[in-house]
């Protein structure tokens, strides 16, 4: 037993604990899939600007277990543990599947817009813009720091981003103008967050209006892809 200073940081430290008797209880497997992940060596190749083989291996194995064992409600006795060890069991493998076809998808997509990136060095500001925002979503850690719900939206933040570079081509003021739109509801979620971390806590609502923005970006640089929520400038500075 360990206190924490807050409710946030004991969730995420009994979560890691819980994970880590899962895993426990299934060496086994881990051992298999630490040998046999589906398309690990062409993820790898993509991967390698953020970390290395061992460092995507197991934040892909980790994930598997997460999503396999830890939802909702987190067994609380002995008895619900043993409970989810025996359905966790049975779905392993379609997960590890699931898992490993998203991470695929999203360092495809991600290998795709970094080979456009070069052809746009002109275009200075939406260069750094948007290679800030593809450091923001892909860091080494990428895999298992981002919620999954959001990890199943990277392909089309990915490919948003494909489009806005064929757009820059053909309109930059525009692109230039969408950008002084933007910009302002990031530098507010970021003062706002910076704030929140500086003090040690944290606010769902700050997290949510994070998402928001990445799907505001969607929405102003390629409206064709469409969001899932309604978003606009409008709606985000009155939020």
């Amino acid at each position: 037993l360990k206190v924490f200073d807050s409710a946030e940081e004991a969730a995420a430290a009994h979560r890691a604990g819980l994970l880590r008797l899962f895993m426990l209880q299934f060496r086994d497997q881990v051992k298999y899939f630490d040998k046999n992940i589906p398309g690990l060596s062409q993820m790898a190749m993509q991967y390698m600007a953020l970390g290395s083989n061992d460092d995507l291996k197991r934040q892909i194995v980790d994930l598997t277990f997460a999503r396999a064992c830890l939802g909702e409600p987190l067994p609380a006795t002995p008895e619900a543990f043993t409970a989810r060890c025996a359905e966790a069991r049975a779905r392993l493998g379609l997960v590890m599947q699931e898992v490993c076809r998203l991470v695929g998808t999203v360092l495809d997509e991600w290998q795709a817009v970094s080979k456009k990136l070069p052809a746009f060095k002109a275009h200075a500001a939406a260069m750094a813009d948007i290679e800030a925002q593809l450091k923001r979503l892909l860091g080494k850690h990428f895999v298992v720091a981002t919620p999954f719900e959001r990890l199943q939206h990277y392909p089309r933040y990915l490919k948003a981003v494909a489009v806005r570079l064929d757009k820059l081509k053909a309109n930059p003021a525009r692109d230039a103008q969408l950008m002084a739109e933007y910009g302002p509801l990031w530098s507010n979620y970021e003062r706002r967050a910076l704030q929140l971390a500086k003090m040690g806590a944290s606010d769902p609502q700050i997290e949510q209006f994070r998402w928001l923005l990445e799907e505001l970006r969607v929405s102003l640089y390629a409206q064709e892809l469409r969001t899932p929520v309604p978003v606009s400038v409008k709606r985000l500075q009155k939020q």
